[in-house]
């Protein structure tokens, strides 16, 4: 079921890109050229990085967990997967637009190497729901801790060691 959220997002979002390129084409195309630019000059693993990736990251965290508490159930999840996927076949459409299989690469070098943690954790967390998913899960601070240490350590991969990588990428191919 997962599986088929996340395709069906990644399709929505591969022919949002087609449909927007209609009306928003040179717009759309100069907007990942600034992108671009704008990465190149901050490409410097630093702590400030590392809050603001942990800012972003923790804060998505604490509202999907906060709504799950709240709620009781995990039906959440659904709409803020595919939002991700839809905006990842976003993504990735437009930069193979722009660059051909260049954006390609781009795209596995904005995702490496912080996403070999975030997958997992991402995979464990919904193994954990489709087995309870149809009974309210109880409280429990250890799995929490660990999910947030786990998506901590995903921050600092991705601000300390995803830079090195887009900037190898950008230099080399851009």
């Amino acid at each position: 079921m997962w599986a088929l959220l996340i395709l069906f997002g990644v399709v929505l979002g591969t022919l949002l890109l087609n449909v927007t390129m209609e009306f928003w084409g040179t717009a759309l195309t100069e907007q990942v050229e600034q992108y671009h630019r704008l990465l190149q000059g901050q490409m410097e693993p630093s702590l400030g990085v590392f809050f603001r990736i942990c800012f972003y990251r923790l804060g998505i965290a604490l509202v999907l967990m906060a709504c799950i508490r709240l709620t009781g159930n995990y039906y959440i999840l659904y709409p803020s997967i595919f939002l991700m996927s839809l905006s990842f076949g976003y993504t990735l459409s437009l930069l193979s637009f722009r660059y051909g299989l260049r954006g390609i690469l781009c795209m596995l070098a904005y995702l490496c190497p912080q996403y070999f943690i975030y997958i997992p954790l991402m995979v464990l967390i919904l193994r954990e729901v489709s087995s309870q998913i149809d009974r309210a899960f109880p409280a429990s601070l250890r799995r929490s801790v660990v999910i947030f240490c786990i998506i901590i350590a995903g921050c600092g991969v991705e601000s300390y060691i995803n830079p090195v990588i887009l900037k190898i990428v950008l230099k080399n191919f851009f």
